[in-house]
């Protein structure tokens, strides 16, 4: 799995099941957490199982069509567009040789 989406809110559901079902179309691998509960013990749980991405998203990230960003490895939270969020993860994804060049 490269990509975990958590819900901070119970109303955030839509959009992390919509913003998997774009990543997805882009040929990552997503799973969507949708569960009740504490964001902390979320990311705790998902990155003890090494996931690359883990795509943190509430009500009002949902109302602006953005996501926060956690990386495996990195205490570091950045807040994207869902857009380029799923464009830059697709982009990592690649394997070098099949990149388009320029």
């Amino acid at each position: 799995m490269q990509i975990v989406v958590c819900t901070i809110t119970g109303d955030a559901g839509e959009f992390a099941l919509a913003f998997a079902a774009k990543a997805k179309k882009r040929g990552l691998r997503v799973e969507t957490d949708l569960r009740n509960g504490k964001i902390n013990y979320k990311v705790r749980e998902h990155s003890l199982a090494e996931i690359l991405a883990l795509i943190a998203v509430g009500s009002k990230e949902a109302s602006e069509n953005r996501v926060s960003v956690r990386r495996l490895g990195s205490n570091a939270q950045s807040t994207m567009g869902a857009d380029d969020v799923i464009a830059a993860l697709a982009k990592e994804a690649t394997p070098p040789d099949l990149r388009e060049v320029g």
